[in-house]
Protein backbone atom coordinates (compact mmCIF):
# COMPACT_ATOMS: atom_id res chain seq x y z
CA UNK A 1 0.00 0.00 0.00
CA UNK A 2 0.96 3.61 -0.63
CA UNK A 3 0.71 6.19 1.03
CA UNK A 4 -2.80 7.28 -0.66
CA UNK A 5 -4.23 3.79 0.47
CA UNK A 6 -3.66 2.22 -2.99
CA UNK A 7 -1.37 -0.62 -3.97
CA UNK A 8 0.53 0.23 -6.78
CA UNK A 9 0.83 -2.03 -9.52
CA UNK A 10 3.92 -2.74 -9.76
CA UNK A 11 5.36 -6.11 -12.18
CA UNK A 12 9.11 -7.36 -13.13
CA UNK A 13 9.38 -7.78 -16.92
CA UNK A 14 8.42 -11.41 -16.82
CA UNK A 15 4.29 -10.07 -15.61
CA UNK A 16 4.18 -7.53 -17.95
CA UNK A 17 4.52 -10.21 -20.66
CA UNK A 18 2.94 -12.77 -19.30
CA UNK A 19 -0.59 -12.52 -21.34
CA UNK A 20 0.94 -12.08 -24.61
CA UNK A 21 1.12 -14.86 -27.18
CA UNK A 22 3.75 -17.42 -25.72
CA UNK A 23 4.16 -21.04 -28.04
CA UNK A 24 1.80 -19.99 -30.70
CA UNK A 25 3.55 -16.46 -31.74
CA UNK A 26 6.40 -15.41 -33.48
CA UNK A 27 9.51 -14.43 -31.53
CA UNK A 28 9.94 -10.66 -30.69
CA UNK A 29 11.58 -8.67 -33.14
CA UNK A 30 14.82 -7.40 -31.29
CA UNK A 31 14.06 -3.51 -30.89
CA UNK A 32 10.81 -5.42 -29.24
CA UNK A 33 12.41 -7.24 -26.77
CA UNK A 34 14.86 -4.11 -26.36
CA UNK A 35 12.33 -1.68 -25.32
CA UNK A 36 10.73 -4.06 -23.00
CA UNK A 37 13.41 -4.52 -21.07
CA UNK A 38 13.22 -0.97 -20.97
CA UNK A 39 9.69 -0.57 -19.42
CA UNK A 40 10.67 -3.52 -16.88
CA UNK A 41 13.65 -0.96 -16.33
CA UNK A 42 11.60 2.05 -15.62
CA UNK A 43 8.86 0.03 -13.43
CA UNK A 44 11.86 -0.48 -10.94
CA UNK A 45 11.54 3.20 -10.44
CA UNK A 46 8.34 3.08 -9.77
CA UNK A 47 6.45 4.30 -13.22
CA UNK A 48 3.70 1.44 -14.26
CA UNK A 49 3.86 -0.47 -16.55
CA UNK A 50 1.20 -3.34 -16.11
CA UNK A 51 -1.60 -2.98 -18.70
CA UNK A 52 -4.80 -5.32 -18.92
CA UNK A 53 -2.86 -8.30 -17.20
CA UNK A 54 -4.88 -9.45 -14.37
CA UNK A 55 -4.18 -8.41 -11.07
CA UNK A 56 -3.85 -11.65 -8.99
CA UNK A 57 -5.46 -11.94 -5.93
CA UNK A 58 -2.15 -12.59 -3.84
CA UNK A 59 -1.51 -8.96 -5.25
CA UNK A 60 -3.82 -7.31 -3.78
CA UNK A 61 -4.78 -5.42 -0.39
CA UNK A 62 -7.66 -3.63 1.04
CA UNK A 63 -9.20 -1.86 3.51
CA UNK A 64 -11.47 1.29 4.84
CA UNK A 65 -8.05 3.36 4.01
CA UNK A 66 -8.48 2.00 0.57
CA UNK A 67 -12.07 2.95 -0.15
CA UNK A 68 -11.52 6.17 1.36
CA UNK A 69 -8.61 6.76 -1.46
CA UNK A 70 -10.99 5.61 -3.83
CA UNK A 71 -13.58 7.97 -3.27
CA UNK A 72 -11.22 10.97 -3.19
CA UNK A 73 -10.18 9.70 -6.84
CA UNK A 74 -14.47 10.06 -7.36
CA UNK A 75 -15.10 13.02 -5.97
CA UNK A 76 -12.02 15.22 -7.29
CA UNK A 77 -12.90 13.60 -10.97
CA UNK A 78 -16.69 14.27 -10.81
CA UNK A 79 -16.73 17.29 -9.01
CA UNK A 80 -15.52 19.07 -11.83
CA UNK A 81 -16.10 21.87 -14.28
CA UNK A 82 -16.23 19.30 -17.16
CA UNK A 83 -19.21 17.37 -15.58
CA UNK A 84 -20.86 21.33 -15.37
CA UNK A 85 -20.91 21.98 -18.35
CA UNK A 86 -23.47 19.21 -19.55
CA UNK A 87 -26.01 21.04 -17.31
CA UNK A 88 -25.98 24.42 -18.73
CA UNK A 89 -28.26 22.87 -21.53
CA UNK A 90 -30.56 23.13 -19.43
CA UNK A 91 -31.85 26.39 -19.39
CA UNK A 92 -29.94 27.45 -22.78
CA UNK A 93 -30.59 24.34 -25.19
CA UNK A 94 -33.98 22.74 -23.77
CA UNK A 95 -35.42 26.49 -22.19
CA UNK A 96 -36.42 24.49 -19.01
CA UNK A 97 -36.96 26.58 -15.64
CA UNK A 98 -34.68 26.32 -12.98
CA UNK A 99 -36.76 23.77 -11.36
CA UNK A 100 -37.62 21.51 -14.34
CA UNK A 101 -34.24 21.39 -15.12
CA UNK A 102 -32.99 20.16 -11.62
CA UNK A 103 -35.28 17.43 -11.27
CA UNK A 104 -34.44 16.20 -14.62
CA UNK A 105 -30.86 16.43 -14.14
CA UNK A 106 -31.04 15.13 -10.79
CA UNK A 107 -33.07 12.06 -11.99
CA UNK A 108 -30.36 11.42 -14.79
CA UNK A 109 -27.61 11.99 -12.50
CA UNK A 110 -28.63 9.21 -9.66
CA UNK A 111 -29.56 7.15 -12.03
CA UNK A 112 -26.61 7.41 -13.63
CA UNK A 113 -24.46 7.03 -11.22
CA UNK A 114 -25.78 3.78 -10.34
CA UNK A 115 -25.35 2.07 -13.62
CA UNK A 116 -21.25 2.99 -13.47
CA UNK A 117 -21.31 1.50 -10.00
CA UNK A 118 -22.38 -1.33 -10.63
CA UNK A 119 -19.81 -1.95 -13.32
CA UNK A 120 -17.13 -0.93 -10.62
CA UNK A 121 -18.16 -4.10 -8.87
CA UNK A 122 -16.67 -6.36 -11.20
CA UNK A 123 -13.38 -5.36 -9.88
CA UNK A 124 -12.19 -6.85 -6.58
CA UNK A 125 -14.30 -9.84 -8.52
CA UNK A 126 -12.30 -10.43 -11.15
CA UNK A 127 -9.10 -8.25 -10.79
CA UNK A 128 -9.62 -6.83 -14.52
CA UNK A 129 -9.81 -3.77 -16.34
CA UNK A 130 -13.60 -3.09 -17.26
CA UNK A 131 -13.15 -3.55 -21.07
CA UNK A 132 -11.26 -6.73 -20.41
CA UNK A 133 -14.00 -8.25 -18.28
CA UNK A 134 -16.79 -7.33 -21.31
CA UNK A 135 -14.97 -10.63 -22.79
CA UNK A 136 -16.90 -12.93 -20.23
CA UNK A 137 -20.52 -11.24 -21.99
CA UNK A 138 -19.06 -10.23 -25.41
CA UNK A 139 -16.37 -12.50 -25.90
CA UNK A 140 -13.24 -11.94 -27.86
CA UNK A 141 -13.90 -10.27 -30.89
CA UNK A 142 -17.27 -8.28 -29.82
CA UNK A 143 -15.21 -6.98 -26.74
CA UNK A 144 -13.06 -4.98 -29.05
CA UNK A 145 -15.84 -3.16 -30.45
CA UNK A 146 -16.50 -2.11 -26.98
CA UNK A 147 -13.10 -1.23 -26.64
CA UNK A 148 -13.26 1.35 -29.60
CA UNK A 149 -16.27 2.73 -28.50
CA UNK A 150 -14.59 3.46 -24.94
CA UNK A 151 -11.44 4.98 -27.28
CA UNK A 152 -13.45 7.40 -28.71
CA UNK A 153 -15.57 8.45 -25.59
CA UNK A 154 -12.35 8.48 -23.31
CA UNK A 155 -10.74 10.63 -26.50
CA UNK A 156 -14.31 12.90 -26.77
CA UNK A 157 -14.41 13.85 -22.72
CA UNK A 158 -10.85 14.66 -23.48
CA UNK A 159 -11.51 16.85 -25.99
CA UNK A 160 -14.48 18.79 -24.02
CA UNK A 161 -12.18 19.14 -20.79
CA UNK A 162 -8.97 20.60 -23.00
CA UNK A 163 -11.17 23.21 -24.56
CA UNK A 164 -13.20 24.22 -21.79
CA UNK A 165 -9.71 24.43 -19.84
CA UNK A 166 -9.27 27.02 -22.84
CA UNK A 167 -11.63 29.06 -22.47
CA UNK A 168 -10.88 29.70 -19.11
CA UNK A 169 -7.25 30.60 -19.50
CA UNK A 170 -8.70 33.29 -22.05
CA UNK A 171 -11.32 34.26 -19.83
CA UNK A 172 -8.77 34.61 -17.12
CA UNK A 173 -6.88 36.65 -19.05
CA UNK A 174 -9.96 38.87 -20.46
CA UNK A 175 -9.50 37.87 -23.56
CA UNK A 176 -5.62 38.54 -23.88
CA UNK A 177 -4.24 34.64 -23.64
CA UNK A 178 -5.64 32.48 -26.88
CA UNK A 179 -7.59 29.00 -25.99
CA UNK A 180 -4.15 27.31 -27.03
CA UNK A 181 -2.17 27.65 -24.12
CA UNK A 182 -4.74 26.41 -21.66
CA UNK A 183 -5.66 23.60 -23.79
CA UNK A 184 -2.02 22.05 -23.81
CA UNK A 185 -1.71 22.84 -20.18
CA UNK A 186 -4.37 20.44 -19.11
CA UNK A 187 -3.31 17.72 -21.58
CA UNK A 188 0.77 17.65 -20.61
CA UNK A 189 -0.53 17.57 -17.16
CA UNK A 190 -2.73 14.85 -17.50
CA UNK A 191 -0.15 12.76 -19.63
CA UNK A 192 2.27 13.35 -16.63
CA UNK A 193 0.09 12.16 -13.73
CA UNK A 194 -1.52 9.13 -15.59
CA UNK A 195 1.52 8.12 -17.26
CA UNK A 196 3.26 7.07 -13.96
CA UNK A 197 0.18 5.23 -12.95
CA UNK A 198 -2.60 4.46 -10.24
CA UNK A 199 -0.32 5.73 -7.27
CA UNK A 200 0.18 9.11 -8.64
CA UNK A 201 -3.28 9.15 -9.71
CA UNK A 202 -4.76 9.05 -6.08
CA UNK A 203 -2.40 11.06 -5.21
CA UNK A 204 -2.89 13.98 -7.06
CA UNK A 205 -6.53 13.83 -6.88
CA UNK A 206 -6.87 13.29 -3.00
CA UNK A 207 -5.16 16.83 -2.79
CA UNK A 208 -7.46 18.54 -5.52
CA UNK A 209 -11.13 16.87 -4.18
CA UNK A 210 -11.17 19.27 -1.06
CA UNK A 211 -10.22 22.67 -2.65
CA UNK A 212 -11.80 22.06 -5.91
CA UNK A 213 -15.53 21.29 -3.92
CA UNK A 214 -14.77 24.32 -1.38
CA UNK A 215 -14.63 26.55 -4.56
CA UNK A 216 -17.71 25.52 -6.44
CA UNK A 217 -19.13 26.18 -3.06
CA UNK A 218 -17.97 29.53 -2.94
CA UNK A 219 -19.47 29.68 -6.54
CA UNK A 220 -22.74 28.89 -5.24
CA UNK A 221 -22.09 31.84 -2.77
CA UNK A 222 -20.94 34.81 -5.32
CA UNK A 223 -23.28 33.72 -7.98
CA UNK A 224 -26.62 33.40 -5.95
CA UNK A 225 -28.16 36.91 -6.72
CA UNK A 226 -28.21 35.89 -10.34
CA UNK A 227 -30.38 33.00 -10.06
CA UNK A 228 -33.56 33.24 -12.03
CA UNK A 229 -36.44 30.94 -10.02
CA UNK A 230 -38.93 32.61 -11.62
CA UNK A 231 -38.95 31.81 -15.56
CA UNK A 232 -40.80 28.71 -16.26
CA UNK A 233 -40.20 26.77 -19.42
CA UNK A 234 -40.67 27.40 -22.66
CA UNK A 235 -43.27 25.31 -25.13
CA UNK A 236 -46.76 23.89 -24.18
CA UNK A 237 -46.79 21.23 -22.08
CA UNK A 238 -45.84 18.27 -24.50
CA UNK A 239 -42.27 20.45 -25.38
CA UNK A 240 -41.88 20.94 -22.00
CA UNK A 241 -42.05 17.09 -21.14
CA UNK A 242 -40.01 16.58 -24.17
CA UNK A 243 -37.60 18.73 -23.10
CA UNK A 244 -37.47 17.13 -19.95
CA UNK A 245 -36.93 13.44 -21.00
CA UNK A 246 -33.83 15.03 -23.67
CA UNK A 247 -31.85 16.80 -20.86
CA UNK A 248 -32.56 14.18 -18.81
CA UNK A 249 -30.58 11.65 -21.48
CA UNK A 250 -27.14 14.03 -21.16
CA UNK A 251 -27.59 14.17 -17.43
CA UNK A 252 -27.74 10.25 -17.51
CA UNK A 253 -25.08 10.30 -20.29
CA UNK A 254 -22.38 12.21 -18.18
CA UNK A 255 -22.32 9.77 -15.70
CA UNK A 256 -23.05 6.96 -17.08
CA UNK A 257 -20.40 6.46 -19.17
CA UNK A 258 -18.06 6.19 -15.97
CA UNK A 259 -19.17 2.31 -15.98
CA UNK A 260 -16.64 1.63 -19.22
CA UNK A 261 -13.60 2.11 -16.97
CA UNK A 262 -15.43 1.70 -13.33
CA UNK A 263 -13.91 -1.43 -12.26
CA UNK A 264 -10.24 -0.22 -13.51
CA UNK A 265 -9.65 1.70 -10.12
CA UNK A 266 -10.98 -1.51 -7.72
CA UNK A 267 -8.39 -4.08 -9.25
CA UNK A 268 -6.07 -4.21 -6.54
CA UNK A 269 -9.18 -4.67 -3.95
CA UNK A 270 -9.20 -8.17 -2.46
CA UNK A 271 -12.15 -10.67 -4.06
CA UNK A 272 -13.42 -11.12 -0.29
CA UNK A 273 -14.66 -6.97 -0.80
CA UNK A 274 -18.26 -7.09 -0.25
CA UNK A 275 -19.74 -5.62 -3.39
CA UNK A 276 -21.94 -3.29 -1.18
CA UNK A 277 -18.95 -1.59 -0.41
CA UNK A 278 -18.08 -0.75 -3.99
CA UNK A 279 -21.46 0.01 -4.97
CA UNK A 280 -21.63 2.14 -1.88
CA UNK A 281 -18.68 3.82 -2.59
CA UNK A 282 -18.81 4.37 -6.10
CA UNK A 283 -22.46 5.24 -6.83
CA UNK A 284 -22.03 8.35 -3.85
CA UNK A 285 -18.80 9.49 -5.23
CA UNK A 286 -19.86 9.86 -8.73
CA UNK A 287 -23.68 11.06 -7.86
CA UNK A 288 -22.58 13.79 -5.10
CA UNK A 289 -20.19 16.01 -6.70
CA UNK A 290 -21.96 15.59 -9.63
CA UNK A 291 -24.95 16.87 -8.20
CA UNK A 292 -23.00 19.91 -6.87
CA UNK A 293 -21.52 20.94 -10.03
CA UNK A 294 -24.82 20.03 -12.01
CA UNK A 295 -27.28 22.19 -9.77
CA UNK A 296 -24.79 24.79 -9.89
CA UNK A 297 -24.31 24.46 -13.34
CA UNK A 298 -28.57 24.83 -13.82
CA UNK A 299 -28.12 27.92 -11.27
CA UNK A 300 -25.64 29.96 -13.10
CA UNK A 301 -27.43 29.18 -16.55
CA UNK A 302 -30.79 30.16 -15.37
CA UNK A 303 -29.66 33.86 -15.18
CA UNK A 304 -28.07 33.69 -18.75
CA UNK A 305 -30.99 35.72 -20.37
CA UNK A 306 -31.87 37.76 -17.64
CA UNK A 307 -28.66 39.26 -16.60
CA UNK A 308 -27.31 41.12 -19.55
CA UNK A 309 -23.40 40.79 -18.35
CA UNK A 310 -23.71 36.63 -18.22
CA UNK A 311 -25.14 37.18 -21.39
CA UNK A 312 -22.59 38.76 -23.09
CA UNK A 313 -19.55 36.67 -21.26
CA UNK A 314 -21.33 33.58 -22.76
CA UNK A 315 -21.37 34.88 -26.14
CA UNK A 316 -17.68 36.32 -25.82
CA UNK A 317 -15.73 33.67 -24.25
CA UNK A 318 -18.28 30.73 -23.49
CA UNK A 319 -18.53 28.64 -20.57
CA UNK A 320 -15.21 30.34 -19.31
CA UNK A 321 -16.73 33.43 -20.25
CA UNK A 322 -20.02 32.64 -18.31
CA UNK A 323 -17.84 31.93 -14.93
CA UNK A 324 -15.53 34.11 -15.18
CA UNK A 325 -18.52 36.86 -14.97
CA UNK A 326 -20.28 34.78 -11.87
CA UNK A 327 -17.19 35.33 -9.93
CA UNK A 328 -16.82 38.63 -11.02
CA UNK A 329 -18.04 40.50 -7.93
CA UNK A 330 -15.12 39.13 -6.04
CA UNK A 331 -12.76 40.39 -8.60
CA UNK A 332 -9.47 39.27 -8.21
CA UNK A 333 -10.56 36.84 -5.89
CA UNK A 334 -12.68 35.41 -8.28
CA UNK A 335 -9.83 35.05 -10.63
CA UNK A 336 -7.98 32.61 -8.50
CA UNK A 337 -10.83 30.69 -7.72
CA UNK A 338 -11.31 30.31 -10.99
CA UNK A 339 -7.64 29.25 -11.26
CA UNK A 340 -8.97 26.37 -8.71
CA UNK A 341 -11.62 24.95 -10.81
CA UNK A 342 -9.36 25.33 -13.97
CA UNK A 343 -7.33 22.64 -11.64
CA UNK A 344 -10.78 20.40 -11.97
CA UNK A 345 -10.84 19.66 -15.85
CA UNK A 346 -6.93 18.25 -15.16
CA UNK A 347 -8.79 15.95 -12.25
CA UNK A 348 -10.81 14.83 -14.58
CA UNK A 349 -8.92 14.26 -17.16
CA UNK A 350 -6.56 12.39 -15.88
CA UNK A 351 -8.72 9.20 -14.96
CA UNK A 352 -9.36 9.52 -19.12
CA UNK A 353 -5.69 9.57 -19.79
CA UNK A 354 -5.05 6.55 -17.67
CA UNK A 355 -7.72 4.38 -18.60
CA UNK A 356 -7.89 4.82 -22.21
CA UNK A 357 -4.58 2.77 -22.91
CA UNK A 358 -6.39 -0.31 -21.33
CA UNK A 359 -8.93 0.37 -24.58
CA UNK A 360 -6.16 0.11 -27.30
CA UNK A 361 -4.65 -3.08 -25.48
CA UNK A 362 -7.82 -4.67 -25.47
CA UNK A 363 -8.05 -4.48 -29.10
CA UNK A 364 -5.48 -6.89 -29.47
CA UNK A 365 -2.64 -9.03 -28.28
CA UNK A 366 -0.27 -7.12 -30.70
CA UNK A 367 -1.46 -3.99 -29.02
CA UNK A 368 -0.92 -5.34 -25.67
CA UNK A 369 2.74 -5.96 -26.47
CA UNK A 370 3.35 -2.18 -26.61
CA UNK A 371 3.31 -0.79 -22.91
CA UNK A 372 0.53 1.10 -21.58
CA UNK A 373 2.46 4.10 -21.14
CA UNK A 374 3.12 4.34 -24.92
CA UNK A 375 -0.39 4.41 -25.77
CA UNK A 376 -1.35 7.05 -22.95
CA UNK A 377 1.50 9.16 -24.73
CA UNK A 378 0.02 8.34 -28.19
CA UNK A 379 -3.70 9.04 -26.92
CA UNK A 380 -2.73 12.50 -25.37
CA UNK A 381 -1.22 13.52 -28.70
CA UNK A 382 -4.45 12.43 -29.96
CA UNK A 383 -6.57 14.19 -28.36
CA UNK A 384 -4.50 17.51 -28.22
CA UNK A 385 -4.28 17.79 -31.96
CA UNK A 386 -8.33 17.26 -32.12
CA UNK A 387 -8.35 19.97 -28.97
CA UNK A 388 -6.56 22.15 -31.15
CA UNK A 389 -8.41 21.85 -34.05
CA UNK A 390 -11.99 21.57 -32.62
CA UNK A 391 -11.39 24.58 -29.61
CA UNK A 392 -14.12 27.05 -31.33
CA UNK A 393 -17.11 24.38 -31.27
CA UNK A 394 -17.41 22.90 -27.88
CA UNK A 395 -21.25 23.65 -27.50
CA UNK A 396 -21.14 21.65 -30.91
CA UNK A 397 -19.17 19.00 -29.45
CA UNK A 398 -21.58 18.71 -25.98
CA UNK A 399 -24.23 18.82 -27.75
CA UNK A 400 -23.55 15.75 -30.38
CA UNK A 401 -21.75 13.52 -28.12
CA UNK A 402 -23.07 13.92 -24.92
CA UNK A 403 -26.02 11.77 -25.37
CA UNK A 404 -24.77 9.25 -28.03
CA UNK A 405 -22.41 8.31 -24.77
CA UNK A 406 -25.51 7.40 -22.38
CA UNK A 407 -26.93 4.99 -25.34
CA UNK A 408 -24.12 2.50 -26.07
CA UNK A 409 -23.04 2.52 -21.74
CA UNK A 410 -26.65 1.97 -20.89
CA UNK A 411 -27.26 -1.48 -23.70
CA UNK A 412 -23.31 -2.68 -22.11
CA UNK A 413 -25.05 -1.85 -18.85
CA UNK A 414 -27.93 -4.09 -19.61
CA UNK A 415 -26.29 -6.88 -21.07
CA UNK A 416 -23.99 -6.58 -17.87
CA UNK A 417 -26.81 -6.88 -15.59
CA UNK A 418 -28.64 -9.55 -17.08
CA UNK A 419 -25.60 -12.11 -18.23
CA UNK A 420 -24.56 -11.78 -14.22
CA UNK A 421 -28.09 -12.27 -12.75
CA UNK A 422 -29.40 -14.62 -15.18
CA UNK A 423 -26.84 -17.02 -16.70
CA UNK A 424 -24.45 -16.06 -13.46
CA UNK A 425 -26.14 -17.31 -10.55
CA UNK A 426 -23.86 -20.25 -10.03
CA UNK A 427 -20.38 -20.55 -9.26
CA UNK A 428 -18.44 -22.77 -11.23
CA UNK A 429 -17.05 -26.02 -9.88
CA UNK A 430 -13.73 -25.15 -7.39
CA UNK A 431 -14.39 -21.41 -7.70
CA UNK A 432 -15.79 -18.99 -5.76
CA UNK A 433 -17.28 -17.00 -8.19
CA UNK A 434 -19.46 -17.50 -11.49
CA UNK A 435 -16.68 -16.73 -13.91
CA UNK A 436 -13.37 -18.48 -14.53
CA UNK A 437 -11.21 -14.63 -14.84
CA UNK A 438 -8.12 -16.38 -15.36
CA UNK A 439 -9.66 -17.31 -18.79
CA UNK A 440 -9.24 -13.59 -19.34
CA UNK A 441 -6.57 -14.40 -22.15
CA UNK A 442 -8.40 -17.20 -23.73
CA UNK A 443 -11.02 -16.69 -26.59
CA UNK A 444 -11.61 -20.41 -26.55
CA UNK A 445 -12.99 -20.29 -23.05
CA UNK A 446 -14.98 -17.40 -23.61
CA UNK A 447 -18.33 -17.02 -24.84
CA UNK A 448 -18.77 -15.80 -28.82
CA UNK A 449 -20.28 -13.18 -28.18
CA UNK A 450 -23.35 -13.93 -30.42
CA UNK A 451 -25.46 -13.21 -28.33
CA UNK A 452 -24.38 -9.89 -26.86
CA UNK A 453 -22.98 -8.51 -30.35
CA UNK A 454 -26.53 -9.23 -31.47
CA UNK A 455 -28.27 -7.60 -28.75
CA UNK A 456 -26.43 -4.76 -28.69
CA UNK A 457 -26.95 -3.88 -32.48
CA UNK A 458 -30.97 -4.48 -32.03
CA UNK A 459 -30.58 -1.68 -28.26
CA UNK A 460 -28.81 0.57 -30.85
CA UNK A 461 -31.53 0.25 -33.55
CA UNK A 462 -33.18 1.36 -30.44
CA UNK A 463 -31.64 3.95 -29.03
CA UNK A 464 -31.81 5.42 -33.68
CA UNK A 465 -35.93 5.03 -33.25
CA UNK A 466 -35.52 7.29 -29.78
CA UNK A 467 -33.00 9.40 -30.34
CA UNK A 468 -33.02 13.52 -30.90
CA UNK A 469 -30.35 15.47 -31.56
CA UNK A 470 -30.03 18.49 -33.73
CA UNK A 471 -28.46 16.17 -36.88
CA UNK A 472 -31.17 13.72 -36.39
CA UNK A 473 -34.52 12.86 -34.85
CA UNK A 474 -35.62 9.42 -34.42
CA UNK A 475 -39.49 8.51 -35.72
CA UNK A 476 -40.54 7.85 -32.29
CA UNK A 477 -38.60 10.66 -30.35
CA UNK A 478 -40.66 13.23 -33.01
CA UNK A 479 -43.82 12.00 -31.65
CA UNK A 480 -43.19 13.95 -28.45
CA UNK A 481 -43.68 17.89 -28.41
CA UNK A 482 -42.54 20.43 -31.29
CA UNK A 483 -38.70 19.16 -30.88
CA UNK A 484 -39.29 15.96 -29.94
CA UNK A 485 -37.70 13.92 -26.98
CA UNK A 486 -35.27 11.72 -26.46
CA UNK A 487 -36.39 8.84 -25.53
CA UNK A 488 -32.91 6.68 -26.87
CA UNK A 489 -31.95 5.54 -23.33
CA UNK A 490 -35.41 3.67 -23.00
CA UNK A 491 -35.59 2.53 -26.06
CA UNK A 492 -32.23 0.78 -26.45
CA UNK A 493 -32.46 -0.22 -22.94
CA UNK A 494 -35.29 -2.47 -23.58
CA UNK A 495 -35.06 -3.75 -26.75
CA UNK A 496 -31.51 -5.14 -25.78
CA UNK A 497 -32.74 -5.91 -22.52
CA UNK A 498 -35.47 -7.69 -23.89
CA UNK A 499 -33.58 -9.70 -26.91
CA UNK A 500 -30.56 -10.43 -24.85
CA UNK A 501 -32.07 -13.66 -22.64
CA UNK A 502 -33.85 -15.35 -25.49
CA UNK A 503 -30.28 -14.77 -27.85
CA UNK A 504 -27.75 -16.13 -25.04
CA UNK A 505 -29.85 -18.89 -24.76
CA UNK A 506 -30.06 -20.23 -28.32
CA UNK A 507 -25.95 -19.30 -28.36
CA UNK A 508 -25.63 -21.64 -24.74
CA UNK A 509 -27.74 -24.25 -26.92
CA UNK A 510 -26.03 -24.60 -30.34
CA UNK A 511 -22.61 -23.22 -29.20
CA UNK A 512 -21.87 -25.03 -25.98
CA UNK A 513 -19.22 -22.47 -24.39
CA UNK A 514 -20.16 -20.92 -21.47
Amino acid sequence: MDGNGIKLEITNESSSLKSTPSSTSPPLPTWLQKFQKFSAKLDSYGLETKGIQRTDPQEREGGYRQLLSIMFVWISACGSLTSMSGFFLGPLLFGLSLKDSISSSMTGIFLGSGVAAYGATFGPRSGLRQMVGARFCFGWWPAKGLAVLNFITLLGWSVVNCVFGGQVIKALSNGRVPLEPGIVIIAVISLIVAIFGIKYVAMFEKYCALPINITFILLFIVSARNFDVSTPSTGNSQTIVGNWLSFFCSSFGIVSVWIAIASDYYVTFPESTPSWQILGVTWLGIFLPTALVGTLGICIASGYASVPKLMEAYNTLGNGGLLDAAFSPWKGGGKFLLAILYISLISNNILNTYSIAFSVQTMGRYFLIIPRYVWTFISTVIFLVLSLAGRNKLSTILNNFLPMIGYWSMIYFVILLEENFIFRRKNLPGLNDAYDWKNWDTPSKLPRGYAAFLAFAIGAAGAALGMCQAYYVGVVAAKVGDYGADLGIWLCAGMAGLSYPILRVLEKKFVGLP
